[in-house]
């Protein structure tokens, strides 16, 4: 076997590679950093191979072949769109994780981020972010988002070959769509916490007027806590019907950054 057999053989299984390794540098749960690059790696690696029949379809550029020095920008070109993919289904666990800074705020435990701007940022913010994060992430994957961003991830081989990914202007009104939808559905997830919240600090206040003996501050914050918690138990339903709206525009946005792109 020759070079450019070798060079024809293992080139579209690295692109391919670079397209995934994209995905999974920045997709919710893959791209989390308790997983290993070694592990992103592999899965980037197992999804090209199974990608391999779409590539085989398509294959490479007859001049990517005989010029391997083109393969380079090729590659620059898949990372990018893996990027894109990853960063569009990145969003909606970005928005819970918004959410949960909003109605954290509201709970009172922003105060300390108020004194100290940078408390809470060695740890990735206050508790109910933190929590926020890990219920988006679960409510993610719950609702097939992790198979949904696979079979997308191996589609866009259908939709776009090897080398041949053509950005446009229309990639970034896309990706900027996608954010909105994404902030709206971060205001939506904190709207019952924060509504419940505010309705508390009502009461409060007038108990706080009634009974001048009460610190408000003591008696106010574990009592904010709480309705928080049960507000948002509350609303765990309605946080799980969210993402699966979010996760089927997600799709849809995917499939426009793509095909929009397409060569």
């Amino acid at each position: 076997m020759d070079s450019t057999t070798t060079l024809a053989t293992l080139a579209p299984l690295a692109l391919a590679t670079c397209r995934v390794m994209g995905v999974a540098t920045f997709a919710p749960v893959v791209a989390a950093a308790a997983v290993p690059v070694r592990i992103r790696l592999a899965i980037a690696a197992v999804i090209a191979v199974a990608a391999l029949p779409a590539i085989g379809a398509s294959g490479l550029p007859a001049a990517a072949i005989a010029e391997p020095w083109r393969l380079l920008p090729a590659a620059a070109l898949e990372f990018a769109l893996g990027a894109v993919i990853g960063v569009i289904a990145m969003l909606p666990v970005a928005a819970f994780r918004t959410a949960g800074a909003l109605a954290g705020m509201q709970a009172g435990l922003g105060f300390g981020q108020l004194y100290d701007g940078g408390s809470g940022e060695e740890d990735g913010g206050d508790a109910f972010e933190q929590l926020f994060a890990v219920l988006g992430a679960a409510c993610f994957v719950w609702a097939g988002g992790l198979d949904a961003l696979a079979l997308s991830t191996l589609r866009s081989f259908d939709y776009v070959a090897l080398g041949a990914w053509s950005p446009n202007a229309g990639i970034v009104g896309t990706v900027m769509g996608a954010a909105v939808a994404a902030s709206e559905l971060a205001f939506r997830v904190a709207l019952p916490v924060t509504a419940v919240l505010v309705a508390e600090a009502i009461v409060s206040g007038f108990v706080a007027r009634s009974v001048p003996g009460i610190a408000p501050l003591a008696f106010g914050f574990p009592v904010r806590f709480a309705v928080a918690m049960l507000a948002l138990l509350a609303g765990a339903v309605a946080m799980q019907s969210a993402m699966h709206g979010a996760v089927a525009g997600m799709l849809d946005s995917m499939h426009s950054a793509v095909t929009g792109g397409a060569a």
